[in-house]
């Protein structure tokens, strides 16, 4: 709806901001957004946020993950093939003065990250059945040495192809990163 909307357009301006202010602390920025949030809007609005800065030169990735459902960062050369890059704090929106954990991992040759809204593991066929984040995962595995490209568009079909003729509920949304 319309207050949705406003949300997220108050939401994505004050991140597009205060990126440009702290490029290297996602923590800082995302506590000054949640600050101003809760300054500027007067509903009960929240809005869940990963939030990143990648350096594509060493492949560090330093980021918050403000309730957002955990991105998974496919790595075949580590021991842990699959990591979950869970929340490191609660929504934005929600209470003042909370503050959010920064995180860093890296990236290194042949390494996938995939992030989705939960329309994506939410999506359901005509028997109300949930595609899942097991189905996403067993995805991502099977697409090793793919591009984004070939990635997204797999994970994109695969979600249509699983939901059939049943009716779309939620908004898909789906970001691939693959480092050469």
């Amino acid at each position: 709806g319309m207050g949705a909307a406003l949300c997220m357009a108050l939401c994505s301006t004050l991140i597009r901001t205060y990126a440009t202010h702290y490029p290297a602390l996602p923590a800082l920025a995302i506590n000054t957004v949640n600050d101003r949030i809760l300054t500027d809007s007067r509903g009960d609005m929240f809005v869940t946020v990963f939030f990143g800065v990648l350096e594509p030169d060493t492949g560090r990735l330093r980021y918050v993950n403000a309730g957002h459902n955990p991105p998974y960062l496919f790595s075949f050369k580590k021991s842990k093939p699959v990591e979950s890059l869970h929340p490191t704090g609660m929504a934005l929106g929600v209470l003042p003065n909370t503050h959010w954990e920064q995180k860093m991992i890296k990236f290194t040759p042949g390494d996938m990250r995939l992030l989705y809204t939960d329309g994506v593991t939410e999506a359901q066929d005509t028997a109300g059945r949930f595609f899942g984040p097991d189905r996403l995962l067993k995805i991502g595995r099977a697409l090793h040495g793919r591009s984004a490209a070939e990635v997204q568009d797999t994970v994109l079909t695969e979600v249509k192809c699983f939901c059939g003729d049943a009716s779309q509920a939620d908004d898909i949304a789906l970001m691939t990163i693959v480092r050469k």
